[in-house]
């Protein structure tokens, strides 16, 4: 996952350079990744953001890469627990939005908070009216089992990799 990460960083960093274009001028790029499984395994926190720092130090090199991993997982452990917290931190809510579709209990959070949030009430209504068309409708669930399909493919790689390590192991 973090070679891929850092292979899309410099594929879309490298991108910007024109012929003639001073390296100075290229901007800041900054990669998010949201992912429904667990990644950062040395941290609960469901929002982890990297840079380039130097390693005694820890003064930064450049602020050209900047690398971000929300785990959704790890957001629904911290909301049910009531440490993250939609009415108080847009990035909560916008992120929980990716799981109101299956989760009753935050769509009605949601749902109550699109009332104060105008931006919100806006999201609500494209996805009631998305929800609305046979087509939309069908791309989004089968982008869904996609999605499902390689979350369960992970789970089975990972599963046949540990049984491979114990039977060497034994």
């Amino acid at each position: 996952m973090e070679k891929r990460t850092l292979y899309y960083w410099a594929c879309i960093f490298s991108d910007q350079m024109q012929k003639g274009m001073a390296y100075a001028e290229l901007a800041q790029t900054i990669t998010i990744n949201i992912l429904n499984f667990r990644y950062v395994k040395s941290s609960n926190q469901y929002h982890s953001t990297f840079h380039i720092y130097e390693d005694t130090e820890r003064f930064p090199l450049t602020d050209a890469l900047e690398i971000h991993f929300m785990e959704i997982p790890k957001l629904l452990v911290s909301w049910r627990n009531h440490t993250a917290n939609p009415h108080e931190d847009r990035l909560v809510r916008w992120l929980l939005l990716l799981e109101a579709a299956d989760n009753e209990e935050i769509r009605n959070e949601l749902e109550e908070i699109a009332m104060k949030d105008p931006v919100m009430k806006e999201a609500f209504e494209k996805w009631e009216d998305i929800s609305r068309d046979p087509h939309a409708l069908a791309e989004y669930h089968s982008r869904r089992m996609a999605i499902l399909d390689e979350a369960a493919a992970i789970r089975k790689l990972s599963y046949v990799n540990k049984e491979h390590v114990k039977k060497e192991n034994d």
